[in-house]
């Protein structure tokens, strides 16, 4: 009888045990959940926010080419509108649309497409020069990127010739480059 008096008393304490394991780990959970809760939201804040950029000042905004060019936005652009394409160096998918970048700029010269990323000017020349892209159409500024709040890459940018965002698409692949590319060219 005492054997079955203790199993009880045992069984009772596991029992026990296990209850304040999970409400332990619930806690934990819960505590977790109150901690990233923030970020999430301030993420979806900084994408809402990120649609309400509407121009970038053409004079402050700083750029090296990796032709050599370095200067405000607006010597660069020749008071014409730029189509920005921001990409990474280390990024698939921007290394994907490479050849059709070089391709859309012989196609559609009048365009001035110009590539943008964020590396030295040094970095910059070389991964033109790897790639065979036109240097005067390749340009870092880590101002720009932050000036129109591109929060990824491959991102296309349509600047007017007072700095004024017309438009900005997320780039999925080469042929979304060129059915972009030529609808910037025809409009």
């Amino acid at each position: 009888m005492t054997l079955i008096i203790a199993s009880q008393v045992g069984l009772l304490l596991g029992l026990l045990a296990l209850g304040a394991v999970a409400l332990s780990l619930a806690r934990q959970i819960g505590v977790l959940h109150e901690r990233t809760a923030p970020v999430g939201g301030l993420l979806q804040q900084a994408r809402r926010e990120a649609g309400k950029v509407d121009r970038v000042d053409l004079d402050a905004v700083r750029v090296d080419t990796a032709a050599g060019f370095a200067g405000s936005l607006r010597l660069l652009s020749k008071d014409r509108a730029l189509a920005l394409l921001f990409v990474n160096e280390e990024c698939a998918v921007c290394k994907s649309l490479l050849p059709g970048y070089a391709a859309a700029v012989r196609r559609y010269q009048a365009l001035p497409l110009v590539l943008v990323g964020g590396a030295a000017s040094t970095a910059l020349a070389n991964f033109a020069n790897r790639h065979g892209l036109p240097p005067e159409r390749v340009l870092a500024s880590a101002d720009l990127a932050v000036s129109l709040q591109v929060m990824q890459t491959p991102t296309l940018a349509l600047l007017d010739t007072q700095g004024h965002l017309l438009e900005r698409v997320r780039l999925r692949g080469p042929a979304h480059l060129a059915k972009t590319a030529s609808r910037l060219a025809a409009a």
